[in-house]
């Protein structure tokens, strides 16, 4: 019986392995999953393009990278590349690296992340435009995580629509024994970067709205503008329900988690954030701002609420119904839960991805056969 061939896969990443970041965190769980798989056909590893560090050292740790990919290839440890990209910065680099793999001859599939990639390339000079373009074109596959983000690239480059494949995140299913807070309050999450784009201000001005409440508590977890957020929560005196503890890792996450009923995401600009994703795994009930592929995955009043972007009173609103009506948070979060188990879970993730990774290098293969 012939075994099947291993794939090896180089993955372009941000920062590395266990760092912070939507991208990151996706890649870590895609290298363990695929290493714990009894499948064994595919070998995957991590190639860091930026780093931790200050963006003085980046093109080092860019250039690091480079020789690193070049030596991989030369040793015949590399099929295939798949690049992660966002936009800024993330996308020149990305672009020089798929030009150097086209040098050496190595297929890569692109994986659009980017929450503002949608302003980052029609307001991009010439050169730029046409690096991105190119970098698109020459892809063996394109994946993106919802519609309007396969509209946005088709809209630029419309000779790679056959490329596309439309993959929502995923994340692992996540068994937290969620208990209702022994005082009775109702529990508020948020976790991403605090600042503008993630609408943590317009969220603290909506708790600020339920001041005169005294039926609920909030955690505004992550890096980003944490004192700045400490500062307003202190104005509007709420500071004594509002914790606000910065940058939290993995397990404190998934403490945090476990101690919500509703978990709060009113972004300007996203992707596909991760964070809505785990709550759905832990059934907790969300409200959002129809942005980038949310709207692909939250249906209004079935598995969460959708509030408008920038809209403080209709966030405090919504945040209001779900703390007063406990059988519609009940619902909702159940709903969710259901719909992360079908369409989120990271097996299945996994077994597309790796279809497309096999059909990436097969296809560019048989045109050097051709």
């Amino acid at each position: 019986m012939l075994q099947a061939p291993l794939l090896r896969v180089l993955i372009a990443t941000p920062f590395g392995a266990r760092q912070r970041g939507g991208i990151d965190r996706l890649t870590d769980l895609i290298v363990d999953t695929v290493e714990n798989s009894a499948d064994g056909r595919v070998r995957v590893d991590r190639l860091v393009t930026r780093g931790t560090g200050s963006l003085v050292w980046a093109p080092f740790v860019f250039g690091r990278a480079l020789v690193r990919f070049w030596k991989l290839k030369r040793r015949g440890e590399v099929d295939l590349l798949h690049i992660n990209l966002a936009a800024g910065g993330s996308a020149i680099r990305k672009a020089f690296l798929a030009r150097f793999a086209r040098r050496l001859g190595v297929p890569y599939v692109l994986h659009l992340h980017g929450s503002r990639f949608h302003q980052f390339w029609p307001s991009a000079g010439p050169y730029v435009r046409n690096l991105v373009d190119r970098m698109f074109a020459e892809s063996a596959a394109i994946i993106v995580l919802g519609k309007y983000w396969s509209q946005l690239v088709t809209t630029h480059v419309p000779q790679v629509e056959k490329k596309i494949t439309v993959l929502p995140n995923a994340t692992a299913p996540i068994r937290l024994a969620r208990e209702p807070a022994a005082d009775g309050r109702v529990r508020i999450s948020f976790l991403g970067e605090l600042g503008q784009r993630k609408g943590t201000p317009q969220l603290v001005e909506a708790l600020g709205r339920l001041v005169s409440r005294q039926d609920w508590t909030a955690t505004i977890a992550g890096n980003g503008k944490v004192q700045e957020t400490i500062a307003r929560t202190q104005q509007l005196g709420i500071d004594d329900r509002v914790k606000v503890p910065g940058w939290l890792d993995s397990a404190a996450i998934n403490e945090v988690l476990g101690q919500t009923d509703i978990f709060v995401l009113p972004s300007f600009a996203e992707n596909l954030p991760m964070s809505i994703l785990e709550a759905f795994a832990c059934g907790i009930a969300v409200i959002a701002t129809p942005v980038g592929a949310v709207e692909d995955v939250i249906t209004h009043e079935s598995n969460g609420l959708l509030v408008p972007v920038g809209d403080v009173d209709a966030l405090a609103s919504a945040i209001r119904r779900l703390i007063e009506d406990g059988t519609l948070r009940e619902a909702l979060g159940a709903a969710a839960q259901r719909d992360h188990a079908r369409h989120y879970e990271i097996g299945a993730y996994i077994s597309r991805l790796t279809t497309i990774w096999f059909n990436a290098a097969d296809s560019v293969n048989r045109r050097k056969c051709a």
